[in-house]
């Protein structure tokens, strides 16, 4: 094999290990953090965002790319040059930057001048880096809580719409019932006042006829005759 050949192969595959390796950061990247993933810093320009998102979505793009993050990887990096040329969501960005840095600087003796070599060191950089993670991720929690809460109003609200729906159905089905039995109602109340029902004529209760008791003696032992003053002297 030639030498060209050999090199060539080495070029070819210490491109891929690159660009796998870029997958690699990008995915490591805090995902709320679009200069990060970008790899820029706060003062670049709509310049320096274009060129770079160019140059590193070439680098690994999924068509190019075999490593199985490379399509997640790919949409990460469109999601933060997005984010990067929106004017309001890059001055918010640039806002919780600025209290990051704020709160790092508060943190530190109160002696410490402002040209200290602390604020241009990598630990100072380290720790405005993890701040920044830490208010992004509490912003990113109220307005998912936010959001929650607005939904759960919007089901209320839409359970209440439903529950209206229901009852005004179930009224108008009720009308309906009560519409369509009129004829049969109003033919029950003719009958009523005709002394008819639906299988014809009511029937007639005979009139009672008054029969009083029978008149029953308080005593009925046999009457005998009291005997007489002279019968009775006749046996002595």
């Amino acid at each position: 094999m030639a030498d060209i050949d050999i090199d060539r192969l080495l070029e070819v595959e210490a491109s891929a290990i690159q660009k796998d390796a870029e997958v690699e950061r990008i995915m490591a990247c805090f995902k709320l953090d679009p200069y990060d993933i970008l790899e820029l810093d706060v003062g670049c320009t709509e310049k320096d965002i274009k060129m770079t998102y160019r140059r590193k979505s070439l680098m690994i793009h999924p068509d190019k790319v075999s490593h199985p993050k490379a399509r997640d990887a790919f949409d990460l990096l469109k999601k933060a040059e997005t984010d990067l040329m929106d004017p309001g969501k890059r001055n918010f960005l640039n806002g919780i930057i600025d209290e990051a840095k704020f709160e790092v600087k508060k943190a530190q003796p109160l002696n410490m001048a402002p040209t200290d070599p602390f604020f241009t060191s990598p630990v100072y950089k380290s720790l405005v880096k993890q701040k920044t993670k830490d208010l992004l991720i509490e912003s990113e929690l109220r307005k998912r809580k936010l959001i929650r809460k607005e939904m759960e109003a919007e089901g209320e609200v839409a359970r209440k719409q439903d529950e209206v729906i229901s009852e005004r159905k179930r009224k108008q089905e009720a009308q309906k019932v009560w519409e369509d039995s009129r004829d049969d109602r109003v033919q029950g109340w003719r009958n009523f006042q005709a002394g008819k029902t639906s299988g014809g004529k009511m029937k007639k209760k005979k009139p009672s006829t008054f029969r009083p008791p029978k008149a029953v003696a308080e005593n009925a032992t046999p009457y005998s005759k009291r005997p007489t003053t002279s019968s009775a002297s006749e046996g002595f």
